[in-house]
């Protein structure tokens, strides 16, 4: 995840415990943006019959607005590189 998130076109936050339900609330999502701008142009859901394709204007929006919370809530990236390498440790001292 660290190199993953050294990309220029990658971010990764790391949503904490700590946020409460804004995790618990939001289903589990993928959204696609297919230019240069990050606009949202397509959502995909799981299911258990195969996956949800959505892109109608108002489900992207409730998407688009869903996303901001949990970016909202989660660390910045930083400090979500931070929180990883000291999970990595502690992992990396536990087996020794």
């Amino acid at each position: 995840m660290l190199e993953v998130a050294e990309r220029r076109n990658v971010t990764v936050q790391v949503l904490p415990v700590s946020a409460g339900t804004v995790a618990g609330e939001i289903p589990s999502f993928a959204s696609f943006s297919f230019d240069v701008e990050p606009v949202v142009e397509a959502v995909t859901l799981d299911n258990v019959r195969g996956t949800s394709i959505l892109e109608a204007p108002e489900d992207l929006a409730a998407y688009t607005l869903a996303f901001d919370q949990l970016r909202s809530a989660a660390l910045a990236p930083d400090a979500s590189a931070q929180l990883i390498r000291r999970a990595l440790q502690r992992l990396k001292d536990d087996a020794s």
